[in-house]
C-alpha cells in the first residue's frame, strides 16, 4: 500500500496518519535532473510541493544540469533516475547504442511566441515579416530552427534573423537591433508588462505545430526494468501535477512564484495563463505520435538527427506509452 492509498484509508475513517519514527527510510530516493530551472517545467514543481512524489512513497531531489546535455547524461552517467529537456537526447543517443526511453511529456506545445515593437498580429498573415529582422538564439538553438523552419514552411522572403544569446532578446529589439524576437515565457510576460511590447504570434496556435514534445521526462528503460514501482510512481505524479494545474489556478501560481521569487505576480499570472492556453502543459502525460514527429521533423531540419523515421528515432522505439497509460487510470481513480 502506497502513501497515499494510506492516506485515504485513514480519512474514511476519521483518523490523523502522524509521522512514523524511520518511515522514511521506507521512501524510495529518486533524482530529477532538469536542464534548467524554468516555468515550462511547473508540473515538477507541482507534483514536489503538492506532495504528488511522496504520495507515490518517493523522496524526490531535484538538481539542475544547465543544458538538455548536461541533463540527459545526468541520467546516461547514473547520478539521476530522471530528465527533463528536449527529449531529442534520446533519439540521438539512441543512434549510439543508448536505451533511453521517453516517459511523459512536460511542455506538449511549441510554447514559442513572437514579440515585438508592432503591435499588428502576425498570426493569420506572416507575410508582414517579409523585410523584418528577428532575433532566435544561434543555430541550431530551438528559437533559430523554429523560425528557419517556419520560413520555410510558410515560402517568407528578406526575413532576416539576428543571433542573441538566450535572456537578450528583450534589450536587443528595445535597442533597435531587431522588429521581432522568439522567446519563451516568462520573457515574453516581461516584454509585454514591463517593456510595452507585443506578443504577436504564436506558434503553438499553428495547427501544422500542436502538439509537439517540447520537454519531456526522459529516463532509460533498465532503470524502469529493475524499478518498475518507481518508475510508475514518477509517472503518476506528473500525471496528477499536470491536471492540478487545470485544476486549481491560484495555488498553481503561489508554487510558481516560490520557484521564480524575483519574477513579479503578475508577470507569473501572465505567464502560467498563456502556458495553459496554448495547453503547453499537458492535460495527459501520454506523448502522442503526433507530438513526437512534429519534433523529429524539426530536429533533423536543424541537424540534431540524422534520419526520421528510423530504428532509432521511431516513436514506438522511443516513447513508453505503458506508465503513461496506467498513470491516467490511477488519477482518474482519485477523481
Amino acid at each position: 500500500m502506497n502513501r497515499r492509498t494510506l492516506l485515504a484509508s485513514t480519512a474514511a475513517f476519521g483518523l490523523t496518519l502522524l509521522p512514523v519514527a524511520g518511515s522514511a527510510q521506507d521512501m524510495t530516493e529518486v533524482t530529477i535532473n532538469q536542464a534548467f530551472q524554468s516555468l515550462l517545467y511547473l508540473p515538477l514543481y507541482v507534483a514536489q510541493e503538492q506532495g504528488f512524489f511522496a504520495d507515490e512513497g518517493l523522496e524526490v531531489t531535484i538538481e539542475t544540469g544547465g543544458g538538455g546535455a548536461q541533463s540527459w547524461a545526468a541520467v546516461i552517467g547514473g547520478s539521476a533516475q530522471f530528465s527533463i529537456q528536449d527529449p531529442v537526447f534520446v533519439p540521438k543517443s539512441r543512434e549510439m547504442g543508448a536505451d533511453g526511453v521517453v516517459v511523459a511529456g512536460v511542455q506538449n506545445a511549441p510554447t514559442v511566441f513572437i514579440f515585438g515593437s508592432d503591435e499588428t498580429p502576425l498570426q493569420d498573415d506572416l507575410s508582414l515579416l517579409s523585410g523584418k529582422r528577428v532575433i532566435t538564439s544561434p543555430e541550431p538553438d530551438t528559437t533559430w530552427a523554429f523560425m528557419s523552419y517556419l520560413i520555410e514552411q510558410e515560402g517568407l522572403e528578406d526575413v532576416n534573423i539576428v543571433n542573441v544569446s538566450i535572456g537578450n532578446e528583450i534589450p536587443a529589439v528595445m535597442a533597435g537591433r531587431a522588429d521581432y524576437a522568439l522567446a519563451v515565457d516568462p520573457q515574453v510576460a516581461q516584454a509585454e508588462l514591463d517593456n510595452g511590447l507585443s506578443s504577436v504570434y504564436s506558434f503553438s496556435a499553428n495547427k501544422d505545430w500542436y502538439p509537439y514534445a517540447f520537454s519531456s521526462l526522459t529516463t532509460t528503460q533498465s532503470y524502469i526494468d529493475e524499478n518498475p514501482e518507481a518508475a510508475q510512481g514518477v509517472v503518476t505524479a506528473f500525471e496528477r501535477a499536470s491536471r492540478f494545474i487545470y485544476a486549481d489556478f491560484d495555488r498553481t501560481v503561489e508554487i510558481a512564484q516560490e520557484y521564480f521569487p524575483t519574477l513579479s505576480e503578475e508577470v507569473v499570472r501572465t505567464s502560467v495563463q498563456r502556458e495553459i492556453d496554448a495547453k503547453g502543459y499537458p492535460e495527459n502525460v501520454l506523448v502522442s505520435e503526433k507530438a513526437w514527429e512534429n519534433n523529429m521533423n524539426i530536429s533533423v531540419y536543424a541537424g540534431t538527427l540524422t534520419e526520421y523515421p528510423s530504428d532509432a528515432t521511431s516513436y514506438a522505439a522511443n516513447v513508453n506509452v505503458e506508465l503513461a497509460t496506467k498513470a491516467a487510470e490511477a488519477a482518474d481513480a482519485l477523481n
